[in-house]
């Protein structure tokens, strides 16, 4: 997962009304590939036109965006389509500050308040209700909402990917955790913290750890939120943390048990010689927490069985997902062009080419709800829990100074996970004061 910034959920006015209102989850017959569907181009002329399309990511996903732009090539003929790669968000943002950006970009949705900060997008729903995109009840909501901004729908939502847990079939034996009381947890069912934790446990034999967790504000959100609580003041205009609260508090105290456990977890030393993703990789861990993103990764991999779990529940199910979109540079020459190639690109032919690479799971309904993306012949078998999972998904705080509190408080994380001793209430209420100096700073 992701660490940063993320989109703003915007509720009970007008923009929630006009883009997600009777949103639904409605499955079309299970199975079934979605076929091309066409797009009406409102260009005012046949003349020829050149657009970029900026994006980034592993390999296999670049190469599927490089076969979008040639599929909208062949169905626009007079619109030619530039893949502009780069190796990270960053990057991309970078260019798109520059006197030459690209016409339509890929962001992640972290980044939405520096790009309205330098109004360097311009919104793209009338552009694309007049390509007839159907808002309502064709794509996740949680995506609309992330990217939904000042009236506008600033961006349009590409992947929705929630976090889930990967786990090593040969490591974890779900069924050894049935009880006199309980049956096994199912991965339709889901399964509770303490259930995760004894296997966690479990799965902690010689060199092989049970589990792993990321010290980050991302990957502890979600079992606050689980809890009841949360890890800020106000997610919409954020002024401080509040890990110190006492739901907060009590959640943390659950992960940290399992987390600062080295019998149960990697140490820090074990993770500056090999990555969690890597050790799972070599069945030296049994879990790890990810997205998408990570399952072309874990298939490459010879011999690796592995499947995957919704996120443990402390009270209720809840994930945080990492979103990306397509973004409509503010200073495009191209305006129509690119309402096309953003049309094509989240509608049924675009989002079924980018979905089948395996990195994404698609903000468009019929194709996420399609054997496109299921690919039931490839690990994992339960793929419909990234399904499930977005309908969990909770947006984390949106605030143009998140990405530099996330920055500032990584280090007393790492030491909560990983310091051999703590005053836990001490140093939450640290990390909290120090917050409230990055989200509201006092003016002098």
């Amino acid at each position: 997962m992701r660490a940063g910034r993320r989109g703003r959920a915007i509720v009970g006015g007008v923009l929630l009304g006009a883009f997600v209102a009777g949103c639904t989850t409605a499955d079309p017959e299970p199975g079934t590939a979605p076929s091309p569907s066409p797009v009406t181009s409102s260009s005012p002329s046949p003349e020829p036109v050149a657009i970029t399309l900026g994006v980034y990511g592993p390999e296999g996903s670049l190469d599927a965006y490089d076969e979008l732009a040639a599929a909208f090539t062949a169905e626009h003929p007079h619109v030619s389509v530039e893949v502009a790669r780069y190796d990270d968000p960053d990057e991309v943002l970078a260019s798109v500050e520059s006197t030459d950006p690209p016409d339509v970009f890929l962001m992640d949705h972290e980044h939405l308040p520096r790009l309205l900060e330098g109004a360097l997008v311009q919104p793209v729903d009338g552009l694309l209700e007049t390509r007839q995109v159907d808002f309502g009840d064709g794509y996740q909501r949680a995506g609309l909402t992330a990217f939904a901004a000042e009236a506008s729908l600033q961006c349009m939502p590409h992947d929705v990917s929630p976090a889930v847990v990967y786990y090593n079939e040969d490591l974890v034996d779900l069924e050894a955790l049935a009880t006199d009381e309980a049956p096994a947890p199912t991965a339709l069912d889901g399964w509770h913290w303490e259930e995760f934790e004894a296997a966690a446990r479990q799965a902690s034999r010689g060199r092989v750890s049970g589990v792993y967790i990321e010290p980050s504000l991302p990957a502890l959100a979600p079992f606050v939120w689980s809890a009841g609580g949360d890890i800020v003041d106000d997610p919409q205009a954020p002024t401080t943390l509040t890990l110190s609260d006492e739901t907060t508090k009590g959640a943390l105290e659950q992960v940290l048990g399992l987390v600062r456990d080295p019998q149960v977890t990697p140490t820090s030393v074990e993770l500056n010689k090999r990555d969690a993703v890597t050790r799972f990789a070599r069945g030296q861990l049994a879990m790890v927490l990810g997205t998408r993103a990570l399952t072309p990764r874990l298939r490459g991999v010879e011999d690796l069985d592995f499947d995957v779990m919704p996120l443990p529940s402390l009270g209720r199910f809840r994930t945080v997902a990492d979103m990306t979109g397509y973004c409509i540079s503010a200073g495009t020459e191209e305006v129509e062009a690119a309402g096309d190639l953003l049309a094509f690109a989240v509608g049924r032919e675009g989002a079924s080419i980018t979905a089948r690479a395996g990195y994404t799971v698609p903000s468009n309904l019929e194709v996420a709800n399609s054997a496109v993306f299921a690919q039931a012949s490839q690990q994992p078998a339960n793929s419909f829990i990234f399904n499930e999972g977005v309908r969990r998904t909770q947006s984390m705080p949106f605030s143009p100074r998140w990405e530099e509190l996330t920055e500032e408080v990584a280090p007393d994380l790492e030491r909560l996970f990983h310091s051999p001793v703590i005053d836990l209430d001490t140093r939450l209420l640290d990390i909290d004061e120090k917050s409230a100096e990055v989200l509201a700073p006092v003016e002098e």
